[in-house]
């Protein structure tokens, strides 16, 4: 690629991962062509994303739909964690408490509490730092 070039990769802005099938990336004469094309994907295509690239790997910009990025990525998306953390955390602590009142004849209470409770964990921490980003 020359100075002048810039290289265009589609993502997909539900994983923020890089789309299968779209790994060879589009290269552009100008930024201005790379930017136009972006902003034409992205309103053709809302649930995908642009990241424009220059010469030297450096990302130069990014796009995606605004609306999209938000419900999935922002406040709505932090809460349902939030909320599902909440969930699997009372989960946990019924199945414990079935596999005590059993006097522990059912091991599995135990095991699925504890799998439910690192789910719980990862997904309150994703909860509450989701809240935090987006107050920001």
């Amino acid at each position: 690629m020359t100075e002048s070039q810039y290289a265009v990769f589609h993502f997909d802005v539900k994983t923020m991962s890089m789309r299968e099938g779209d790994d060879v990336p589009l290269i552009f004469k100008g930024l201005d062509e790379a930017e136009r094309y972006s902003r034409g994907k992205i309103a053709s295509a809302p649930g995908v994303g642009c990241r424009i690239y220059d010469r030297d790997g450096k990302i130069v910009g990014t796009f995606a739909d605004t609306q999209v990025y938000e419900s999935i990525h922002g406040r709505p998306a932090a809460r349902r964690s939030l909320l599902t953390g909440t969930v699997y955390l009372v989960i946990r602590v019924g199945l414990i408490s079935l596999d005590v009142w059993l006097g522990f004849r059912l091991i599995l209470g135990i095991l699925l509490g504890v799998k439910f409770l690192w789910v719980a964990g990862v997904k309150l921490i994703d909860g509450i730092t989701g809240l935090e980003h987006n107050k920001k």
